[in-house]
């Protein structure tokens, strides 16, 4: 009989990991448990269904069930939730709404994601407040748009996800208000790169509230008015962009380690602390290329490197993670947001002799119609001129540029190795010296 293997959650690394087991081995028997109605979608297209950039969530359907079983021989249980592991018998208690069984595995991959950090004043039986993590959540946020048709509406974060939802929100005619207790928008993010992702969000029409924390909401059946420490915010629509933790109650319950951040931890094979179970995406740990610790970095890209990595080794072949850099793109309005590797703070508290330079180039050569300024941060370390982090904002060009700094932290490239890369050169798409050796010429002049 066929050697079973079971993967808790679908999407980016339980859908891969079952893509790749099957890659590796026509025999194996591979079964996905998934708690909602789709398995295989882009999460990250959700903005821009809300935004109406894109006309409909269903474009962001990869696989269904039936296409992923006739495609590739993977059985997928959709509404169906895993309970319990039981290594007695080698099991997985699993529910759906008719009932509640077992099922064998031989070998396990959890993919059991994040779930959103939810503030203790936050009461479910009031209407208009969202999270945004799984399908069935951008249905809900799509529904009530369009049924309701909000004027006003409150993000309450200034994360990646917050500034997303604010464009997404204003681009439908609504009128929105940030609020971030820190005193920062994207906190990851130098000053100056800061300054000018908020003056692009003010240009837009977008409310920001910085150093000012909620307190509740209120309101009858629908929310109407957030309360603050400083005001009181009328609203027809609360988004909660508040962060997310590991979802890995399934694990600590049957006693699978954690790592410092309260996610899986994970060997570079994505092998947990039991044998012959793995674990890959928001769930758990990864290994960062820079700083060389584990940490906890919750990323699409880091989801899919995790789940591919997983599925060859349950299915018998041989494949590591070596690390990520925990590269990041952004769109706000017009800008282009872009970071890599760890920040001056960050660089710091990992024990290097940090040095951060600023500086400001342009797009393309100056005489060139179109040319716009782009802003970088790059993190270094004094004493061996290592790159350590960088960080990009501008109208044009940043997206791709920074893929150059996140290959440079993976070689482990020092400043004045970045300044011999043979970068390609036109008027139309750069100037003589492109802004990512302009900055870490600038850097290595202020030594």
């Amino acid at each position: 009989m066929a050697e079973h293997l079971v993967i808790v959650g679908g999407v980016a690394a339980g859908m891969t990991s079952a893509v790749w087991a099957r890659r590796e081995s026509s025999s194996l028997r591979i079964t996905v448990i998934e708690r909602g109605s789709e398995v295989s979608y882009s999460e990250c297209g959700f903005p821009y269904v809300l935004s109406q950039k894109v006309d409909s969530l269903e474009r962001l359907i990869r696989y269904s069930p039936e296409k992923i079983k006739l495609e590739r021989d993977i059985e997928v249980m959709t509404g169906t939730t895993a309970k319990a592991i039981n290594f007695a018998n080698q099991s997985l208690l699993i529910s759906s709404a008719t009932k509640e069984s077992s099922i064998y595995f031989d070998y396990l991959i959890l993919a059991t994601g994040a779930k959103p950090q939810i503030p203790l004043f936050y009461t479910a039986a009031m209407k208009g407040i969202f999270t945004l993590r799984h399908f069935s959540d951008a249905r809900a946020i799509e529904g009530y748009l369009r049924s309701s048709q909000p004027k006003k509406a409150v993000v309450v974060g200034g994360s990646f996800l917050g500034l997303e939802i604010a464009e997404s929100l204003t681009l439908r005619g609504i009128k929105v208000t940030i609020i971030e207790k820190t005193g920062n928008l994207l906190k990851k993010l130098n000053k100056n790169l800061q300054a000018t992702v908020e003056k692009e969000l003010l240009s837009k029409g977008v409310t920001i509230n910085l150093t000012e924390e909620v307190l509740a909401f209120d309101g009858k059946e629908t929310v109407s008015r957030v309360l603050t420490s400083n005001r009181e915010i009328d609203t027809d629509l609360v988004f909660l962009a508040t962060g997310v933790e590991p979802e890995v109650g399934i694990a600590k319950a049957a006693g699978i380690r954690l790592g410092r951040s309260g996610a899986i931890a994970v060997k570079p094979t994505q092998q947990t602390s039991v044998a012959n179970i793995y674990a890959a995406g928001d769930c758990c740990d990864v290994h960062h290329l820079v700083s060389d610790q584990p940490v906890y970095l919750p990323l699409g890209t880091t989801a899919n490197k995790q789940g591919r990595v997983a599925g060859i080794n349950v299915a018998g072949g041989r494949a590591e993670l070596r690390g990520v850099a925990g590269t990041s793109l952004l769109k706000v309005f017009d800008l282009e947001v872009a970071v890599t590797g760890l920040s001056l703070q960050e660089a710091k508290e990992a024990g290097f002799a940090a040095r951060s330079s600023y500086s400001s180039s342009i797009s393309k050569a100056g005489y060139y119609p179109g040319a716009v300024e782009i802003e970088t941060e790059i993190i270094y370390d004094t004493h061996t001129g290592r790159l350590l982090g960088a960080q990009m904002v501008g109208k044009e060009g940043v997206a791709k540029r920074v893929d150059i700094f996140a290959t440079a932290l993976y070689a482990r490239l020092r400043l004045d190795d970045i300044l011999q890369l043979d970068l390609g050169y036109a008027p139309p798409f750069a100037p003589v010296w492109d802004p990512v050796a302009y900055a870490a010429r600038k850097a290595e002049t202020e030594e």
